[in-house]
């Protein structure tokens, strides 16, 4: 573990013991890099062998440094999890359930690329005890998936969504990118249609983020390709905005449609603020008052070396955070709750500035107030940025 970790263990094992924990693994293979892609990712396999066994190993180290506790939800993330071999897949499991306590467990999820994965690997996986899959699917249009560097094709993703079915996931999650160049708004909506048909129970839209260095980026700023105007991504959320909730699949996030019930367990908890933690190269963490993240240098963190970038929140940023993340869910925040907690703080000016601002919010249509909660309209959905930058 490391040195800076340790010494704080007392603290991060009491927060581990407050209630069950997310558990997130991050698994950073692929088999091609994105074209839009700057997460913590790498197509050299050969180190994938002693990634596992790392991941393997800090699993156990862990569960035996926080005394054990009690998970709820598992998450195994990518990078592409699909590329595991079914003994890695076994190893990673076993290690999990012996190191942790999975009495509570409600949600286990892995992610998987379509044109990855085979009957044989996913009727595996579900006899793992993994009962929900997260597929990357982006778009069904094959040009835009070409322009995107993803490996399959529109047949592929609609074939692994029909045979992850097959292999006894009844929970299945579908993502969907917004504001690639050449996509149209119409064949978003068709896309969003096409895949909800297919039965899944959750829908994740992403808009296209380019902050950082990446080839799409590069052929962008050439003049090569063009973005959509923001005017135009925003007239696609407000289409499916309309259209998901009358397929089936009413939002309970900014980004995310359901079923009732299909809701991301695991995704929710980050939102509420709930603890967590996370293993693997560039994987966060936020047990008791400190949050971490892990190096994002692949062969670093396999090697045990790397920085790790370590907070302490002080109370008024973690006051903060509640409305920061809790007012992207559909169900918002509960203020009698955050301003009993600013008072106990002594914290009740702060609160009370945010909730003005929130007001003001408010008559302009942006934001509702209902009873003791509050939450975004749909227009505030979707000027959401610009709302929650008073919380950072």
């Amino acid at each position: 573990m490391n040195p800076e970790l340790s010494r704080r263990l007392p603290s991060i094992r009491s927060g581990a013991q407050t209630g069950p924990i997310g558990l997130y693994l991050h698994v950073p293979f692929c088999l091609d890099r994105c074209t839009y892609c700057s997460f913590a990712t790498t197509r050299d396999r050969s180190l994938q062998p002693a990634t596992i066994r790392r991941l393997v190993s800090e699993t156990t180290a862990w569960g035996a440094a926080l005394a054990r506790p009690a998970v709820d939800t598992l998450y195994l993330g990518g990078g592409t999890p699909s590329l595991l071999s079914r003994a890695e897949l076994e190893d990673l499991t076993v290690a999990i359930r012996a190191a942790f306590d999975l009495s509570p467990l409600v949600e286990a999820t892995l992610e998987a690329n379509p044109g990855t994965v085979d009957l044989a690997w996913l009727q595996q996986a579900r006899d793992l005890g993994w009962d929900r899959i997260s597929l990357g699917v982006q778009a069904l249009d094959d040009t835009l998936l070409a322009r995107l560097g993803r490996i399959h094709g529109s047949a592929q993703a609609l074939e692994s969504l029909e045979l992850a079915a097959r292999a006894g996931f009844r929970r299945r999650s579908a993502d969907l990118m917004v504001g690639i160049p050449g996509q149209s708004l119409s064949k978003v909506v068709e896309d969003a249609r096409t895949l909800v048909a297919t039965g899944i129970d959750h829908l994740s839209i992403y808009l296209l983020d380019l902050d950082k260095a990446c080839p799409l980026r590069a052929e962008i700023e050439a003049g090569r390709l063009t973005l959509p105007t923001e005017d135009e991504v925003a007239d696609v959320f407000e289409a499916l905005q309309e259209e998901l909730p009358r397929l089936g699949l009413p939002p309970y996030e900014i980004s995310n449609y359901a079923r009732p019930g299909g809701a991301s367990i695991h995704n929710t908890r980050y939102w509420e603020r709930r603890p967590y933690l996370g293993l693997g190269p560039s994987a966060a963490s936020q047990l008791g008052d400190f949050r971490w993240t892990e190096t994002g240098v692949i062969a670093a963190w396999t090697e045990g070396r790397g920085e790790l970038d370590l907070q302490e929140l002080d109370a008024a940023e973690a006051l903060a955070e509640i409305p920061l993340l809790g007012l992207r869910l559909h169900g918002g925040v509960d203020w009698s709750a955050l301003q009993e907690r600013a008072i106990a703080l002594n914290l009740r000016p702060l609160c009370d500035g945010w909730e003005a601002r929130l007001r003001a919010f408010a008559k302009e249509g942006l934001v509702l107030w209902e009873g003791d909660r509050v939450r975004l309209s749909a227009r505030g959905m979707l000027m959401s940025n610009g709302i929650l930058q008073m919380f950072v």
